[in-house]
């Protein structure tokens, strides 16, 4: 047990997130919470390279108990982003999640970059964002020809995915309907966090809408039907941020929340309405289009959205950019809580 605690202190970086959960840097490169299957993962591979007997469940409680105390006692804390991360007044970087590379994004524009010392959080369902390339066509173009769709819905579009992309800001619910709904809404969140499941049911409770978006960049859901009050009220305060417990494999209880916003995309049959900031765009084509250059054409978009300072946001007046699109978007009196 003692060989397996020093062989894990010595081959990861212990440290704190700034709420409080310890965490480990992986050989990768990754970072994930010490109580994650994801570490235990990690300790049962270092155990069986060293060809020793896997401790059983009491004593890895012990080793982790051990490896929490030293990420407490290093006296380190820092941020543990998934897939984006403010890395200074005026840059952003984007995880690519292989070969130690990412994105390094600023007004003046994007390079691909080694050297950035974010430990990005790497969930195991994550799946690599391909290197971008140079696009031939702007992104409204790209979008245009992808669903078939006039300019300005696509420019709507065009301007929630830059939003979507950045890890400060907080864009309106997207709700898609139309035939290629279930497709478009797949296309427009892989191009940001592609993952095994890109569409999710709704969940049943609050709870369990939290720890989906401990562990995805962009949510997406498919709905059948009418909304409850109460998941309309759960997607808005997602939406500008809302405390969640922070779930830890093999212990009792955490007592640690992190406050957690995201992107959330609706699929639905019709549209609805689901709060004051919210767009609906009707899809009813979805083509195939190139990842790698609608990727460097979103950055492109993206690097105009950077803010200088990263603890501002702005909350996006739709009216105001697309004044000829009411029937495009969608408002409720309904309280956006």
């Amino acid at each position: 047990m003692q060989a397996l605690l020093n062989l894990a202190a010595e081959r990861t970086q212990l440290y704190l997130s700034p709420v409080g959960q310890p965490h480990a840097t992986l050989p990768s490169g990754a970072a994930t919470p010490i109580y994650s299957e994801d570490f235990y993962t990690f300790l049962f591979q270092l155990a069986e390279s060293q060809q020793s007997e896997f401790p059983n469940n009491n004593k890895l409680a012990t080793v982790l108990r051990q490896l929490d105390a030293r990420a407490h006692s290093s006296n380190l804390t820092q941020p543990v982003p998934l897939r984006t991360s403010q890395s200074g007044p005026g840059t952003v970087l984007i995880d690519l999640q292989e070969n130690f590379e990412a994105i390094e994004l600023t007004r003046k524009g994007w390079s691909l970059t080694h050297n950035f010392d974010a430990p990005f959080l790497r969930p195991t369902q994550n799946i690599p964002l391909p290197a971008p390339e140079q696009p031939q066509h702007d992104l409204t173009t790209y979008l245009t020809q992808l669903f078939e769709i006039e300019p300005e819905p696509a420019q709507q579009l065009s301007h929630w995915l830059a939003l979507a992309l950045m890890p400060n800001e907080k864009p309106p619910i997207l709700v898609i309907t139309g035939e290629a709904r279930d497709e478009a809404a797949s296309k427009l969140r892989t191009l940001i966090d592609p993952v095994p499941q890109p569409l999710f049911p709704l969940p049943a409770t609050t709870s369990q809408l939290g720890q989906l978006a401990l562990t995805n960049k962009v949510l997406a859901f498919v709905t059948y039907g009418p909304l409850t009050e109460i998941r309309k009220a759960a997607f808005n305060r997602l939406r500008k941020g809302m405390p969640v417990r922070l779930k830890e494999t093999n212990r009792r209880r955490s007592q640690i929340f992190n406050n957690v916003s995201r992107p959330i995309i609706i699929v639905a049959e019709s549209e609805m309405e689901i709060g004051r900031h919210q767009i609906s765009v009707e899809i009813n084509k979805a083509n195939q289009a190139g990842h790698a250059q609608m990727l460097g054409a979103l950055l492109n978009v993206a690097a105009q959205a950077i803010c200088p300072d990263p603890q501002v946001t702005i909350e996006t007046d739709w009216e105001a950019i697309t004044p000829t699109a009411i029937d495009k978007t969608t408002q409720s009196d309904a309280p956006d809580t």
